[in-house]
């Protein structure tokens, strides 16, 4: 529980003493309580030694006519025990003989739950027995007294209800008075701590105050110094450590602030160096594979063509020709595509204007069979400015992700486009309604060779083609997070790139 020191202190202090008062309340009256259920057993046991003899006697031996017995005179003989209730008479097989009305200081009790009758077993000992009834109310003891003949025969035996209705009003009247003394108590007790307390968070909360203007992120402010106690050298303290964290903040400050230049510049130059290094390999092979499988390839290819124009319409092998001309002219996509990244960037650009690039580019794919069920929407902010760039190489870029996207949605969905101005970055984002790119292969997709086409379908050049692209005109591709589908944005500077 938050709360000031003084609170605490007082509402500690209160519930001990509290706690402790219950707690000595319980002693005294479990003490007491066992004192007077002690004495009262005593002294039931001797009642129903002496009043069950003379019980017997009052009837004679005849327990069912009993009219000639008089209740006046039973009740006015067991009277001097105020807390009987009632008694029965049973024979020791257990047997009912007789029931006494209730006595007169009983006459409203409700025993309903006590009608039954007692054990036989006690019924049957020949010792006096007694049990406590804690169900009702009030408490009962119950004691069964057996009567014995002149040859010491069990003869009968007397079930007495006693009441511990006079023990549980001494210990209400026991409680009522401890309560008194005790609220006296804690009374004068909390007023003494309400003074201590006050007489020391007063101090305290002046040095709280200063302490929090400190740790709200004021070094400036410092705390009073009016004692010259230890509370005192506690706000010496934090003067001193207020001082200590203005230092070491504006020293943090500046630190962090290089860092951060600096980790940003090293890691841009660190992809960079990356890819340079992977282009320049790839270029190398790019060269190797252009003199040495494009030549021959594009033979094959003509070969297969030729053959292919010759062979008749229900020719079998028109199908296995079909197959190599497929191939082939999937050897030169890729050796076109590694020739593509090996390629310099382009020394002469021009300004291009972006939304009337994107609805150029809409207007060449609508008639292609892919793009007939697909519904593409524009949008474009007015404070988009032209950038400078190769526009084949823009066209590029857009043309592969419409494409990626219509494919990913089988020829059917929407694919939504929009420009916008992004502290002079103009942002083009191109989301489809496809499936997405899983989790775990969002990182691989701008690798070269990587692809989550079919092996039919795709090179895997693509997008790290397009990347290339983006990062010659400054700007950068990236994948970002969409509720459905995949979703790219192509960042280009509004400023030429020098």
């Amino acid at each position: 529980m938050r709360g000031s020191l003084g609170i605490r202190l007082f509402l500690y202090t209160g519930s001990t003493l509290v706690l402790m008062l219950l707690a000595t309340l319980l002693i005294i009256e479990r003490t007491q309580s066992l004192q007077w259920e002690s004495h009262l057993r005593e002294q039931s046991i001797a009642f129903a030694k002496f009043a069950t003899p003379e019980v017997i006697k009052q009837f004679r031996g005849d327990f069912f006519a009993g009219t000639h017995v008089g209740e006046g005179e039973i009740q006015d003989f067991l009277g001097f025990n105020r807390q009987l209730i009632r008694f029965e008479i049973y024979s020791p097989s257990g047997r009912h003989l007789y029931r006494s009305p209730l006595l007169p200081d009983f006459i409203d009790l409700d025993l309903s739950d006590l009608l039954s009758d007692p054990d036989p077993e006690r019924l049957a000992t020949p010792r006096l027995t007694l049990q406590t009834t804690s169900s009702s109310n009030p408490r009962i003891l119950d004691v069964v007294a057996p009567a014995f003949g002149p040859t010491g025969q069990h003869l009968l035996s007397v079930h007495y209800l006693i009441s511990y209705d006079l023990i549980d009003q001494r210990l209400w009247e026991l409680r009522r008075s401890f309560a008194g003394i005790a609220g006296v108590v804690v009374v004068v007790a909390l007023i003494l701590v309400a003074l201590v307390a006050r007489r020391i968070t007063i101090p305290i909360r002046d040095l709280t105050e200063g302490v929090r203007a400190i740790s709200s992120g004021d070094l400036s402010a410092r705390t009073p110094q009016h004692w010259k106690n230890e509370i005192g050298t506690l706000a010496q303290a934090f003067n001193e450590m207020a001082d200590s964290l203005g230092r070491s903040r504006q020293e943090l400050t500046e630190k962090n602030r290089a860092l951060t230049l600096a980790n940003d510049e090293l890691r841009q130059v660190q992809e960079q160096l990356l890819r340079a290094e992977r282009l320049a390999t790839l270029g190398q092979v790019a060269a190797g594979v252009s003199h040495e499988i494009d030549n021959p390839v594009g033979i094959i290819l003509g070969y297969a063509e030729l053959l292919h124009d010759d062979l008749p319409d229900q020719d079998p092998r028109r199908a296995d020709v079909e197959a190599i001309i497929a191939e082939c002219r999937r050897c030169r996509r890729i050796t076109g595509g590694l020739l593509s990244l090996a390629r310099t960037a382009p020394e002469e650009r021009e300004r291009i204007d972006v939304p009337e690039l994107v609805q150029g580019i809409f207007r060449s794919l609508r008639p292609q069979m892919l793009f007939r069920n697909v519904e593409m929407s524009f949008e474009a902010d007015d404070s988009v400015q032209p950038i400078v760039g190769d526009a084949d190489c823009i066209r590029q870029i857009l043309v592969n992700l419409f494409l990626n996207g219509a494919q990913a949605m089988s020829g059917a969905g929407q694919i939504k486009v929009a420009v916008s101005l992004e502290q002079n970055i103009v942002a083009i984002t191109v989301c489809d309604s496809g499936p997405g790119i899983p989790a775990d292969l969002q990182e691989k997709i701008f690798e070269p060779f990587f692809s989550t086409k079919g092996h039919e379908e795709g090179t895997g050049l693509g997008l790290s083609l397009c990347r290339k692209l983006a990062e010659e005109h400054g700007g950068r591709l990236e994948l970002v997070t969409a509720k459905e589908g995949a979703c790219f944005r192509l960042g280009l500077p509004s400023r030429p790139v020098e």
